[in-house]
């Protein structure tokens, strides 16, 4: 019914008014009869009060769970509050389910409204999950997930020749379908986060808990305990509020930005921004970020991406003019992020393509709005910690089977209350003798325990924030007192970036497994190290240069002496004390014509240089580096030392960083 890999059942249903709902006029006609049997025919079915007091407490707790778990369960509210429906067109909520592991299930509203796409049309059904628009596909069958350009493969040829969004009816249409570019984050007032944590199992339960205290005369006690559980229910609360303000300030504030509509270049608002737009990106100044997702038309980048993805090395971003018209363009495809600019990172230089077919009047890189609001990257990640956060417990598996371990001595002891006390005082009054077996029962489940249980993941969580650490699924961090090793990988991130250069090894000039210096190895090696990178220039706010990259790259660089210039050309370094310039008999400078990313999943990333004098100089060169497994293919058999295996997994099992390097003339 719903396409979506998460989602384990969908059905739909048409909710009944709320007199007729099961805890509506079912228990009022039961009530209703109550009272006429407890008017015309007491003494026959009655018989005694404490009978009497017993059936209307039974009535009354089954009125009253009756409604809570609709709270509690959504199976159970569809099958106490709805009628099942057969079409979407009759349905007013779709019940969600998602697969074991991935939340829980989730009522939502269906709505139905006129279609922005088609004029006279049947009308358009529609229900949001999570912010994510879901819409009804008549031809399918099926709700399919609100489909932004982004979201699907794009021919290059498509963005090639690409020219925005043309007439007013586009724009009207589109901004129809998507609504504004911002993160519209419902924000629930005190009080409704407070009735939402009242009807939870846990505090329902310590309330029936406090009242039964009452029943046998501990005023003080269970007073003092039902203050402390409101207290503590509120810290939760204020809690939940602090944490969706912090998720607001992650909304970009609107700005003016040159868009490209109807044939003309005119300044919109971000918020404004809708799929389809082609937009000019300047260099961001003080908080002003990416607001969407963009694919860069014309021109280069440099962006840094340390918001969405942690890594604190500026990023290079490529104009898809240099792609292939026969190319599809696939963000899934991690090779083509090179070309994205993601929202909420910062452009940190600009270099317009002089070529451009469409020029900026603000001299910006020409970029096509894909996603917007919360379908971008940083969409998806304020949806993640959003609607991870709602409910922070410890309550799992282990405290149920503690609890229902526990629960087998209290009805042993309650039986023997019970069987004891009829026997040995017959005339006590049995409904205080049925109160003390009920408390036996309770108090299995120590009044503490819920707050104790939900206040370590809650200590948990600030001791973390203060070390400014999110965690996205709280209900997890218990588990995290199970772990004994950790393995990360993010080099840059959770690691330092001071890379060391060894050495180069497999040179077979003083044995397979020694280092030689690089600047000290031969010169087809040298210029791959120089040539078979990412790095660039960069101008700060001081109008200082600096380079710009992997620090393992920058690392290879100052190894072998060479410096990145302008234009992509690299060069060794002029200094006429170094060693390395006097030693040097190669080409004065390369210049890199075309870089191909790294790529995880070819493992390697490779350039296209021309040596300007020199040696070969006036020809083409290609170098390439990347993991010794995936290289090895590539190589000529005859020039694969035979200890080639041997030395890499040497290294690599020695904890150290090994990369094969390769080069060819062209």
């Amino acid at each position: 019914l719903v396409e979506s890999k998460s989602l384990q059942e969908a059905s739909l249903y048409k909710e009944l008014p709320t007199r007729l709902h099961a805890y509506g006029l079912p228990f009022a006609l039961i009530y209703l009869a109550w009272a006429y049997v407890h008017v015309t025919a007491y003494e026959t079915y009655i018989g005694s009060r404490e009978n009497n007091t017993l059936i209307l407490g039974l009535l009354a707790t089954l009125h009253l769970l009756s409604f809570l778990v609709c709270k509690w369960s959504v199976k159970a509210r569809t099958a106490l509050t709805c009628l099942s429906a057969t079409t979407p067109q009759h349905a007013t909520h779709i019940r969600l389910i998602p697969r074991p592991g991935l939340g829980k299930g989730v009522f939502c509203p269906v709505q139905h409204g006129p279609s922005p796409s088609q004029k006279g049309a049947e009308r358009e059904i529609t229900f949001l999950l999570h912010q994510k628009k879901y819409i009804w596909d008549q031809d399918k069958k099926t709700f399919r997930k609100l489909q932004q350009p982004g979201d699907r493969p794009i021919p290059m040829s498509h963005l090639h020749s690409f020219k925005g969004l043309l007439t007013s009816a586009a724009i009207s249409q589109t901004q129809a379908e998507y609504g504004p570019n911002r993160f519209e984050i419902p924000f629930p007032t005190f009080r409704e986060l407070f009735e939402e944590h009242a009807v939870a199992p846990f505090f329902v339960f310590q309330l029936f808990c406090v009242a039964l205290w009452c029943l046998d005369e501990y005023w003080y006690y269970s007073i003092f305990t039902l203050v402390m559980l409101i207290v503590f229910e509120s810290t939760v609360v204020m809690q939940r509020i602090k944490t969706l303000t912090e998720f607001r300030t992650l909304s970009l504030k609107p700005f003016p930005i040159r868009t490209y509509r109807a044939g003309t270049w005119v300044e919109v608002s971000s918020e404004d921004l809708l799929p389809g737009d082609i937009c000019s990106v300047v260099r961001s100044k003080g908080e002003m970020a990416i607001p969407c997702d963009m694919i860069l038309l014309d021109g280069g980048c440099i962006a840094n991406e340390a918001m969405l993805s942690g890594e604190s090395t500026p990023q290079s971003k490529e104009s898809v003019r240099l792609r292939p018209s026969t190319d599809l363009f696939d963000m899934a495809d991690g090779a083509d992020r090179i070309h994205v600019l993601f929202g909420g990172t910062k452009v940190l230089q600009v270099t317009p393509s002089p070529e451009a077919p469409l020029k900026a009047p603000d001299n910006g890189c020409i970029v096509m709005v894909v996603r917007t609001g919360f379908g971008t990257a940083q969409g998806k990640l304020v949806r993640t910690m959003v609607y991870n956060t709602e409910h922070v417990s410890a309550n799992n598996t282990e405290a149920l089977m503690f609890i229902l371990f526990l629960l087998i001595f209290a009805i042993a002891a309650a039986s023997y209350v019970w069987i004891e006390g009829n026997r040995r005082h017959g005339d006590r009054r049995r409904g205080k003798l049925m109160l003390d077996c009920v408390m036996i029962l309770t108090s299995v489940v120590p009044p503490e325990l819920p707050m104790e249980l939900s206040l370590a993941v809650n200590t948990s969580l600030v001791a973390l924030a203060k070390h400014a650490i999110f965690c996205t699924e709280p209900f997890r961090i218990p588990f995290a007192g199970k772990v004994d090793v950790c393995c990360f990988d993010k080099t840059g991130t959770l690691t330092g970036e001071d890379l060391v250069v060894e050495g180069i090894a497999g040179l077979e000039i003083e044995g397979p497994f020694a280092l030689s210096m690089a600047h000290q190895t031969p010169k087809e090696t040298i210029l791959v190290l120089a040539t078979a990178h990412a790095l660039v220039q960069k101008t700060t706010k001081g109008e200082k240069v600096v380079v710009v990259g992997d620090p393992m790259e920058k690392a290879s660089l100052d190894a072998i002496g060479w410096e990145v210039g302008l234009g992509g050309k690299v060069s060794p370094r002029k200094d006429s004390s170094s060693t390395l310039m006097k030693q040097w008999k190669g080409p004065s400078g390369v210049r890199i014509l075309r870089r191909f990313p790294f790529s995880s999943a070819l493992k390697r990333m490779s350039t296209l240089g021309h040596l300007e004098s020199g040696g070969k100089g006036g020809q083409w060169w290609v170098g390439v580096k990347g993991a010794p497994e995936t290289l090895k293919s590539m190589y000529r058999p005859e020039s694969i030392p035979v200890t080639y295996d041997a030395v890499y997994k040497h290294y690599g099992r020695h904890g150290s960083r090994v990369l094969a390097l390769g080069w060819k003339w062209m």
